[in-house]
């Protein structure tokens, strides 16, 4: 079926061109990012572990990193996972004062073997606008569940992506999930608990864990 076909990439992040390109317009293009931020920094601030251990996947070019590591001091390490080996060079040269507290995995988190890469457990994984790059909504519970085999008893997901009114074109619908889907797709991976954080500017932020 055609809507079960993976979206192709419309940029190569694996130009050092093309990356710079895509940090450089992610502020202006959405200023509002920085609401985001807040949020994601409240919740690691909220965390029941006192010296949380972290992994974000799709880190790009580090801006997620860089205010989560800014803001959190008792954060003790910070994986920053991304496929693009120029995305991890720019967020190593952002995070440069963060160097004892960051790692960097170059691994692509559409296949297989990336947990094994990544390390852990994590008290917390984090990704934002990232998701969306398994290429179609099919592969996020596949995802969800290896995510959930890396996290501590008490660790949790913080996920947030665009949903399927900001997508481009309608064929651009198969990369993002509706709130409905997510949620679905969190229960299908095992997680117990689960719930919309936040939703605006077509995108919804998504917290999950598996207890209270």
């Amino acid at each position: 079926m055609e809507d079960e076909v993976d979206v192709p990439y419309g940029e190569d992040f694996h130009d050092e061109e093309a990356a710079a390109a895509w940090a450089e317009a992610a502020a202006r293009k959405r200023p509002w990012r920085s609401m985001i931020f807040d949020h994601f920094v409240a919740a690691v601030t909220a965390s029941n572990v006192a010296v949380p251990r972290v992994l974000e996947l799709g880190s790009g070019p580090g801006f997620l990193a860089e205010q989560v590591l800014d803001r959190c001091p008792a954060v003790a390490r910070y994986t920053l996972l991304d496929f693009s080996e120029a995305m991890v060079a720019q967020s190593r040269a952002r995070l440069a004062r963060h160097e004892g507290r960051t790692e960097f995995v170059r691994a692509d988190f559409r296949s297989g073997s990336w947990s094994a890469d990544a390390g852990g457990p994590f008290d917390l994984v984090l990704s934002l606008q990232a998701v969306h790059e398994l290429r179609h909504k099919r592969h996020a519970p596949r995802l969800y569940a290896q995510i959930r085999a890396l996290l501590s008893p008490v660790g949790e997901l913080l996920v947030c992506d665009h949903l399927p009114d900001g997508a481009h074109t309608p064929r651009h619908r198969a990369l993002y999930l509706s709130t409905t889907e997510n949620l679905a797709a969190f229960a299908g991976a095992g997680f117990s608990d689960a719930e919309v954080v936040w939703c605006g500017h077509e995108m919804a932020l998504y917290r999950a864990s598996i207890s209270r």
